[in-house]
């Protein structure tokens, strides 16, 4: 509201100065600061480090140009007396002080760059309590039984019945023997592979065990 006044007693009082922006400098004013009340409160409202508060910081500062640029009215002023008038151009200091004004962005973008290590690791943070919360199994207590409760929670009396047959070892798992070559007469059966051989033989032909010195005839 501050500049407001202030053009509105620079109209009254030089009528004949004329600007650039002059016929709807009201409206410019008014839009403009607007627009920069609302990015610098959405600037303070987010969390130095995120790209929220930088977009609308760096917003802000680009509508602050705009209105410095607008009030000045571009630095081009004119003054009339008669038919004669008097042109000022401050062009150059008005662009020395958005200069000036824009160097705020610097600030904005160190600040960024200052929070975004702490800001990464709040959300580091963030996400490992996540995950544990996640791996943490359900710890809640069962309730209790009343102790006047008579019936037990499982009976045996609960179970249904059913009827089942004992079979034998031999059809479970098990299978009888083969039943015993009978070896010819002076013959002898390896104790390894279960081949036959001469009585003679010191040496099984098939798997070539050693007999025993007592089975050679």
């Amino acid at each position: 509201m501050v500049p407001l006044v202030l053009v509105d007693l620079v109209a009254s009082h030089y009528p004949q100065l004329a600007t650039a922006f002059l016929d709807n400098i009201n409206s410019y004013i008014l839009f403009f600061g607007g627009m920069i009340v609302a990015s610098s409160t959405l600037e303070t409202i987010n969390r130095p480090g995120t790209y929220k508060r930088m977009l609308f910081g760096l917003t802000a500062l680009a509508f602050l140009c705009l209105w410095i640029f607008v009030i000045f009215g571009g630095g081009v002023a004119e003054v009339k007396f008669g038919p004669y008038f008097v042109r000022f151009d401050m062009s150059k200091i008005v662009y020395i002080i958005l200069l000036g004004v824009s160097l705020k962005g610097l600030l904005v973008v160190s600040t960024f760059t200052a929070g975004r290590k702490f800001e990464e690791q709040r959300e580091r943070k963030r996400r490992l309590e996540r995950v544990k919360a996640r791996r943490v199994p359900d710890t809640t207590v069962q309730p209790r039984p009343s102790p006047h409760q008579t019936k037990p929670v499982f009976m045996f009396a609960d179970f249904e019945k059913t009827a089942f047959e004992v079979t034998a070892d031999d059809l479970v798992g098990y299978a009888p023997s083969p039943p015993e070559r009978p070896v010819p007469r002076g013959m002898k059966v390896c104790e390894i592979c279960g081949a036959s051989a001469p009585t003679k033989d010191y040496v099984c032909r098939n798997c070539g065990a050693w007999f025993p010195r007592e089975s050679v005839e």
